[in-house]
Order: C-alpha cells, then structure tokens, then sequence
C-alpha cells in the first residue's frame, strides 16, 4: 500500500500483515462497500472523497476486527486527505 500526494509521488509505502488481513478484511466486505472493490490481483487507487467514505467504513468496524493494518490504513487515508493525495493499493 501506497500513500500518494496530490502528484502522485509516492510519499509513504506499508504492507498488510502475514495474515494478510486487510484484504481478507476486504473481501468479506457488503457488495456494495467501497472496501469489496480492492483488487487482489491489480491496482486500486482512491481519491480523496472515496477515502473519506473508505475512512467511514473502516471505523464503523467491530473493535476487533480494527487490527493494526487496518488502524495504518485509517490514519493513512485521515493523512492523504489532508493532503489531497491518494491511496494506492497493490495486487499481486
């Protein structure tokens, strides 16, 4: 995972856990959740507003469900919208 600034320069760059528990996180998602669309084989980047609904969703999470990945993730987007950056995620 990538976050990108508003030209797209990579300014910080973290992983999922060894569970990979983002992207399990992800794919257990509503059909209709910004989350479920995070491709595990592509690139997925969001913009500011869609991280904004990105941030609701992940901090309308089960404490428990709320692990350090996705913690990362959350203060990450809070930073790229600040910043009218990006965030970019990276399939295999």
């Amino acid at each position: 995972m990538r976050r990108l600034n508003r030209v797209q320069d990579v300014v910080e760059e973290f992983g999922d856990d060894a569970e990979d528990s983002f992207l399990a996180m992800c794919a257990r998602a509503p059909e209709n959740s910004l989350r479920r669309g995070v491709s595990p084989y592509d690139l997925t980047m969001f913009n500011t507003p869609q991280l904004e609904r990105l941030v609701v969703e992940l901090e309308e999470l089960r404490e428990e469900e709320k692990v350090t990945v996705v913690r990362r993730v959350i203060e990450e987007s809070h930073e790229a919208i600040r910043r009218s950056g990006y965030l970019l995620f990276i399939g295999d």
